[in-house]
């Protein structure tokens, strides 16, 4: 068959019989096959090398992609696995105006029930007062104008105002609380007493027990019924009656007491207690019946001394406040 290529007729027959003719191409020489097997050769390796590198990149970004994740992860989850605060006291009966705050964050209205942690601050203002349920079971009450900070090592940093510290009677200081003033820090000896800022000095008033001031490499102790006055590394001593007028304020925040399955002996310990009086029967029949007759209900929101009059009006027993004494008797 003929077929038609730029001009020239080629026969299939002839072209075969010139490639015979002109036989196999000969093969390159020994020198040209070294080169191309080297050539060849060196290709070959510096493909593979350059794939090795790719792949240790590979593995070193991802070792460091690793590592970064870890610090990344580590930065984020150090605040989570910091040491956090711890709750320290539950707010009971709230007066007025207080407030409360975690750490720097924003002031917020505080209510009962309010867990205050070991980074919270309390602060009471206009008409306010607040009482305190510490965890280790000392009561601690802030009076009007007054700014607490707690820690979470029983302690807490009076800024201003006045707390009021109940540690519990005949505990001994077992569960310890120490107030930090700048200008001394006051700790109980199983007490009753009142801290108080005020212009300058550091007022220390003790219903019961004792107290210990330390500030300014000195130590200052005083007994119930004194009162400690600390200005300038100085101090005064005064007396104090457990039923004075500066007790008063106390008794507006006074913490829920429940009389069920008490004894009005017990509630009548009790209520002397927040009154600053002691409790004295007129006859020992009198106070084996106080001991005898068991409570039920409720005087919660009733201050104590209105709650002593409710409580004996169930009773055959009357109480006739005198100077420092809660006198009962049976009616008869």
């Amino acid at each position: 068959m003929n077929e038609q290529n730029d001009g020239h007729t080629l026969d299939e027959t002839a072209i075969a019989g010139l490639l015979q003719r002109v036989g196999a191409r000969p093969g390159p020489t020994d020198a040209i096959a070294r080169q191309v097997h080297d050539a060849v050769e060196a290709e070959w390796r510096e493909l593979v090398a350059a794939r090795r590198r790719r792949h240790v990149r590979t593995r070193w970004l991802a070792a460091a992609a690793s590592v970064a994740v870890v610090a990344v992860g580590a930065w984020l989850a150090w605040p989570a696995t910091g040491v956090a605060p711890v709750t320290v006291a539950t707010l009971g009966p709230v007066v007025g105006e207080v407030e409360l705050r975690d750490g720097d964050g924003p002031w917020r209205k505080a209510g009962t029930g309010n867990a205050v942690t070991s980074v919270s601050t309390l602060r009471t203002g206009r008409g306010g007062l607040a009482a305190l349920a510490l965890a280790n079971g000392v009561q601690v009450r802030l009076d009007t104008g007054t700014e607490l900070a707690m820690t979470e090592h029983g302690s807490a940093r009076l800024a201003s105002g006045a707390v009021y510290v109940d540690a519990g009677h005949g505990r001994d200081g077992a569960d310890t609380f120490v107030v930090d003033t700048p200008l001394g820090d006051v700790s109980h000896l199983g007490t009753q007493y009142v801290a108080r800022l005020d212009g300058g000095a550091l007022d220390v008033a003790v219903r019961e027990g004792r107290v210990e001031v330390r500030g300014d490499g000195q130590v200052f102790v005083a007994d119930a019924g004194e009162r400690l006055t600390v200005r300038d590394a100085a101090v005064e001593r005064g007396r104090i009656s457990p039923t004075a007028p500066q007790w008063d304020w106390i008794g507006g925040v006074t913490p829920p007491y429940s009389i069920e399955g008490r004894t009005v002996a017990e509630f009548l310990t009790w209520a002397g207690r927040e009154t600053g009086r002691s409790v004295v029967f007129a006859t020992p029949a009198d106070a084996a019946l106080a001991g005898q007759v068991t409570l039920s209900g409720t005087v919660e929101g009733l201050p104590p001394r209105q709650a002593v009059d409710a409580v004996l009006a169930t009773t055959s027993l009357a109480a006739r406040y005198a100077e420092g004494r809660i006198e009962v008797a049976a009616t008869r």
